[in-house]
């Protein structure tokens, strides 16, 4: 039996950096200690700094293969946990308050024992009261270094975030509940930084190849980012490198959760090369790559070489032995009637006075009952039908699949998915370890307004 207490505010969420980046990357050192705690950010002049939640690492740093306890110590006021989002650990580290583990109390600790099996860009995020903890800022990145170094002139890291500021310039805590927000396209801030800066600025050279991490940080806004004309490629999704890197000669949009890594090439001449945040009619300048002079002839540009696969587990789409279908409903303008919640059935109002308005197979919320259970190994094929006017980002817990959409390249790997209103979309997968994985919208008020469910591999 799940304890529901614990699913109420069952969304997910992220831990924040700080102070010092750590690099888990010799054998002898296999234990990091992370304290979750308040910070303060100075963004504007001549105003106070912002209280944010976070930790006292900027990011974590391991080394593919290797494995790392840490230990994670909780000051600050309320309960919390640590999700290790697109990470393959086992089902007990995967830090899913109420489903995996318990919560981490204030004052206490928990050591999570991670092993990365797969290099690429990851983060780290709390997964209880998730729509105010991320919202908040509790989040971190996590990079996995390939075990033979990819070739770049710079490997730069790009944590696109937006946040809710108020008239005194603080974090606008009081909207967090706003339900009309949860059934629309859920919470938007009004200011976007990049690496928690509002100016963000990268120094390059005339010359040199870059890999570009993308991570969108946000609670809800998906967002799409313009880059300098520059020849540019995707190398990976979600940490899974893709089997050639694919050319891109337009904007990316990224759904919240989502990662991409782009080799990019400085083929131009000195100058600042800005990098816009375009999904609204307001194109908002996020970051600068500012080129200086560098090599007196520049190379021309050729394609990069792929990243080294990581160990996924091949998919045979002949031996499937689950299908099901996953029906999304609910939200304003949305046809959603009823739907069954805490094992009751309560009507659309009903749903509402329990702050539920989003349904997956016609229950809102987390079920007892999980939406399929296979064995470890076996293949699954989840259709997902996104009946609703709004689009949504779905995330798999401890796997990666396929997908056949038309907004992705063919044949890549995805921890995260975004559908557009009225999608659909077909995932596979072969389930994992054994455990109870979760399975819900990364738009983190769906999720706590009810687009959340779970598969069972045993």
């Amino acid at each position: 039996m799940l304890n529901r207490r614990h699913f109420l505010s069952l969304s997910s969420l992220l831990l924040l950096p700080v102070s010092r980046v750590v690099e888990a990357l010799v054998p002898n050192h296999q234990l990091l200690n992370i304290t979750l705690k308040s910070e303060k950010k100075k963004w504007f002049s001549n105003y106070s700094p912002i209280i944010l939640w976070g930790s006292d690492v900027e990011k974590i740093i391991l080394k593919q293969h290797e494995n790392v306890q840490i230990e994670v110590k909780n000051e600050l006021s309320d309960a919390t946990s640590l999700h290790w989002h697109g990470m393959r650990v086992k089902n007990n580290m995967d830090g899913v308050s109420g489903l995996t583990q318990a919560p981490i109390a204030i004052g206490s600790s928990f050591t999570y024992n991670i092993t990365a099996q797969d290099a690429g860009t990851f983060w780290a995020h709390s997964h209880h009261n998730t729509y105010q903890q991320l919202a908040m800022g509790l989040y971190f990145p996590l990079i996995v270094k390939e075990e033979e170094e990819y070739k770049v002139d710079q490997d730069l890291l790009l944590v696109i975030d937006d946040w809710r500021i108020n008239e005194h310039r603080q974090l606008d805590l009081e909207s967090l509940g706003d339900f009309s927000e949860w059934a629309h396209g859920g919470r938007k801030g009004n200011i976007i930084t990049v690496n928690r800066e509002i100016e963000q600025s990268y120094l390059c050279k005339v010359g040199q190849r870059i890999r570009l991490r993308l991570l969108n940080a946000a609670n809800s806004r998906i967002m799409t980012l313009q880059l300098p004309v520059l020849p540019t490629w995707i190398l990976a999704k979600d940490g899974q490198p893709l089997t050639v890197p694919i050319k891109l000669d337009k904007a990316i949009t990224i759904g919240p959760a989502e990662r991409y890594d782009l080799i990019i090439d400085v083929t131009s001449s000195a100058g600042n090369y800005p990098i816009y945040e375009v999904s609204t009619t307001q194109n908002i300048q996020v970051a600068t790559l500012n080129v200086i002079s560098g090599k007196d002839i520049v190379p021309s540009s050729s394609s990069p070489s792929a990243l080294p696969e990581n160990p996924l587990a091949k998919l045979d789409f002949d031996q499937i032995s689950h299908s099901t279908k996953l029906l999304m409903e609910g939200g304003a303008m949305g046809s959603l009637r009823q739907a069954k919640y805490q094992g009751e059935v309560l009507s659309v109002n009903e749903l509402v006075k329990n702050k539920k308005i989003w349904s997956f197979n016609g229950t809102a919320g987390i079920d007892d009952k999980p939406l399929l259970s296979a064995k470890s190994g076996e293949m699954i094929e989840i259709e997902i039908i996104n009946n609703t006017r709004w689009p949504h980002v779905m995330h798999m817990h401890g796997h990666h699949f396929k997908a056949d959409s038309e907004h992705y390249p063919k044949g890549i790997w995805h921890d995260t998915l975004l559908l557009l209103a009225k999608e659909e979309a077909t995932i596979v997968f072969r389930a994992g370890d054994v455990g109870k994985w979760l399975l819900h919208c990364h738009m983190i008020e769906h999720q706590a307004s009810g687009m959340v469910t779970w598969i069972e591999v045993t």
